[in-house]
């Protein structure tokens, strides 16, 4: 078994995580290392056999990536709205896809705590900075005179290295000389999504509706394939007292789509919150020969009930 030798503050965090969940926490190095430069991506969590694994797949980057991990760790027990992947296509690839652009969105939206979270700790030093930037480096390929099937993963990893840079003009103009037209997309995401804090549930759940928005405008921008994120992943609510006792009809609109749920692979009805049109439900196709009855009851139905009878996540103000 590997030992590894936690800086204190690393290992305060470790024992501050694992009260938190109950239980252990396993730390394991992962089957494919590499030490050559930095990417977020490199540590993973996962439950194996009921423990709580992390994954490091760069020691030479032990401190950042056990950290970083464990202040995810904790956010799952915070008050913070989930993303979820309540839906197919019908097309395992493009799922995949699907749930990678929305992961890494959603990601990048709790890095603006997270790495926050390591700097005050003193776990981001000028290594784990140059190695971070290399990190940027070996991810994308150079940017092309035309739009490419890059420009993606080129808007989505920059978005990231602004928060991980910021007021780092150098880092920035240097990135921005690399990749011109891919930083400008990745710089106006940015000045979306920070308009305003992301300091409360609600505010971070609006922030993460900004940054769907914006991904897609700027798909739209390079004229490329909408992914009808908003439609497909799931971003669980944020209510006030007041909004809980409402009916659902005052607050959402459920509508069929094409796509099936992942769970009984029937057609899925999505239920979009009024105020911002994100798929904040999924709803499989009723079993019943009178559909209409049954969405009439649930539009008549309190949000509080509805969401307590079938299980939803949510989220006070």
């Amino acid at each position: 078994m590997t030992e590894f030798n936690l800086q204190p503050a690393v290992s305060k965090l470790l024992t501050a995580t694992e009260q938190q969940l109950g239980q252990k926490i396993k730390i394991q190095p992962a089957v494919r290392l590499n030490s050559n430069w930095l990417r977020h991506d490199q540590g993973k969590h996962f439950l194996h056999n009921g423990q709580m694994v992390i994954s490091i797949g760069n020691l030479a980057a032990v401190d950042f990536i056990v950290s970083h991990e464990l202040l995810h760790l904790q956010l799952l027990k915070a008050p913070v709205p989930q993303l979820q992947f309540n839906l197919t296509t019908g097309n395992l690839q493009l799922d995949e896809r699907l749930m990678a652009a929305g992961l890494e969105l959603y990601d990048t939206l709790l890095h603006f705590t997270v790495y926050q979270q390591q700097r005050q700790l003193g776990l981001i030093t000028e290594k784990i900075e140059e190695d971070f930037y290399r990190g940027i480096l070996a991810t994308l390929k150079p940017e092309k005179p035309i739009n490419d099937q890059w420009m993606v993963l080129r808007l989505l990893s920059l978005l990231d290295g602004l928060v991980f840079f910021q007021g780092q003009d150098q880092v920035i103009q240097k990135l921005t000389e690399l990749y011109p037209r891919s930083m400008n997309g990745a710089s106006q995401l940015f000045e979306l999504i920070t308009e305003k804090d992301l300091n409360g549930p609600l505010a971070l759940r609006r922030g993460m509706v900004k940054a769907l928005k914006g991904f897609e405008q700027q798909l739209k921008i390079w004229q490329l394939p909408s992914l009808q994120l908003r439609q497909f992943l799931t971003l669980t609510p944020v209510f006030s007292q007041r909004q809980m006792r409402l009916q659902i009809r005052q607050l959402f609109a459920i509508y069929h789509t094409d796509w099936q749920d992942n769970l009984q692979f029937t057609r899925a009805y999505i239920g979009y919150y009024q105020a911002d049109q994100q798929n904040s439900f999924v709803l499989p196709a009723p079993q019943t020969a009178q559909p209409e009855a049954y969405f009439k009851k649930i539009y008549q139905q309190s949000v509080t009930e509805f969401m307590q009878e079938n299980g939803f996540i949510y989220q006070l103000r």
